[in-house]
Order: C-alpha cells, then structure tokens, then sequence
C-alpha cells in the first residue's frame, strides 16, 4: 500500500514537472514552431515531438511499469537545461534567432529526457531511448555544422551531375558549379543541395530503421546511405531540367516543374532509400542463418 502511495506521488510530482516545463518554454516554443514553418530548411520540427511522443505512447508499459528509485543522473541532465536555458533567456534578441532556439530547444529536450530519468529510473531511459533520442531533431542545425553539409552535397552534385552528362554524351563545359551548354549556361547553386529533403530522408532512414532492422551496425547504413542517394537524386534533376530546358524550352527553369516538380525526383530517393532497406533486411535474415 505505501508502494502504491509512492508511486501514486511520484507521478503526481511528474506531472507537475511537466506541466512547469511546459510554461517556461511556451514562448520559445511558439517561436520554434514560428520559425519551423516560415523556414522549409526545418519544417520537420513540428513533427517530431509527435513522432517521439507516439513511440513513447507504444512503449509506454515498459517505460514506466517499473518505477525505480529517484535517478541523479536525471537531475544532473536537468540542472544543465537549466543553465542553458539561463543562458538562453538572458541572451534573447541578441543571439541570432536560430542559435537562440538552438539552446533553447536543446534545453528542452534535456529537460524532457531529464525528467524521464529523475522520475522513472534507467530503465525508462533504455526502454525509451529511441523516442527519447529521436527529440533531439527538434534542435536547429546551427549555421556552422549546416553551412558546411550544404556546400559539400552542392559539391556531390555538381560532381555527380557532369558525371552524368559525360555518361551519356552530353556536350558539356564546366567551370566550378558552371555548366554550359549550346546556348545555355546553369548553376548548380546552394539550393540544388537538396539539404531539405536530404534532412527528410534522413528522418525516414531513422524511423524505417528502427522498425523494420534489428542490427545497429546494419541501422548506421541505413543512415548513411541517404548521402550517395541525396546527391544521384540531386544529379537526376539537374541534369533532367538542363537537359529540357537546352533542347525544349527554356523558360523551363522558371516554370512550376522547376520549383515544385522536385517531389517526383524525391519519390526515385524514396524507391532507392527503400531498395536499401531491403538489402539490409536480407543481410540480417542471412546472417541468422
């Protein structure tokens, strides 16, 4: 019966818990998701809390069937979101608004995580860790880690794209990111990275994995192959548009196909993301054997 009492006051501190961390962060929430829908870069982030807080809903029993004694380690995670969101709240419109919900939601989540852990034990952790980990895409890419991926999927590219163009005997000029052809010259810009449905593919690869793979090492490739396959598809397109736009019309890279027709090319990442999968999925039957 004290068991029960205990247990009984545990959950209603934790709900407490949540409940305040809610009103601390409604502001810099509100901006978060603001800032997620005016920015097609991150406008995953709204969806993540919902995707964590279903695969925590489905392992709910394991998570907090067994409460455990309080968790330091819970606390410590805590105090640290403390001091970021400290830091945060005192540096409000001076940092730039992404490093500013950079450490704030990463506050957050620590918070979240932390709270889970104080109130519930390690074993709420181990059985949580993927929705728990999983928040941590509510962050931001800060510009210093985001700048460089840009630049080096444009690179995959362009490279990719004149590799094409040799493959099937397309006369070509390139110069850097130039590429010119009879009465047509083309850039392969910042935007033709594909960063935003590379980030897409990244979170499908992450979720897919962790449902239908079983082997870290065999999830880790699942990942990874969302880079060659960001950029083949990338390749794809460019070379399609510059293709119709030299020999059809070119008022083809000013069209709706050129700003929108993108969805087409990321359903060929999707067939290719999930050709993968099934190679792994066969490797891990194989390796059973």
């Amino acid at each position: 019966m004290e068991m029960v009492m205990q247990r009984k006051g545990k959950n209603r501190m934790f709900f407490l818990f949540a409940a305040t961390v809610f009103i601390l962060f409604s502001l810099p929430l509100y901006s978060l998701i603001r800032f997620a829908l005016g920015d097609d870069t991150f406008s995953y982030i709204p969806l993540i809390p919902l995707v964590s807080g279903y695969f925590i809903w489905e392992n709910r029993k394991e998570m907090f069937s067994e409460r455990e004694e309080w968790y330091p380690l819970g606390g410590a995670l805590i105090a640290v979101a403390i001091v970021l969101y400290i830091y945060g709240a005192s540096q409000a419109g001076r940092l730039p608004e992404n490093t500013y919900l950079t450490v704030m939601s990463l506050s957050l989540v620590a918070c979240w995580t932390g709270g889970v852990g104080l109130f519930f034990g390690p074993g709420a952790w181990r059985a949580g860790a993927f929705p728990l980990a999983f928040l941590i895409f509510m962050v931001p890419i800060p510009g210093m880690i985001l700048d460089p991926i840009v630049s080096f999927l444009q690179w995959g590219s362009a490279e990719v794209s004149y590799g094409f163009f040799r493959m099937i005997g397309v006369p070509v000029y390139r110069d850097g990111y130039l590429f010119s052809l009879p009465g047509l010259t083309v850039e392969v810009a910042k935007q033709c990275s594909g960063i935003r449905s590379s980030l897409s593919l990244l979170l499908i690869s992450i979720i897919t994995g962790h449902l239908f793979l079983k082997r870290g090492w065999s999830k880790g490739v699942l990942c990874l192959s969302v880079v060659p396959i960001t950029i083949i598809k990338n390749g794809v397109r460019i070379v399609s548009l510059t293709l119709l736009a030299a020999y059809v019309d070119k008022r083809i890279l000013e069209s709706e196909l050129h700003r929108s027709g993108g969805i087409f090319i990321f359903g060929l990442a999707l067939l290719l993301l999930g050709a993968v999968l099934w190679l792994l999925r066969r490797a891990e039957r194989n390796k059973h054997r």
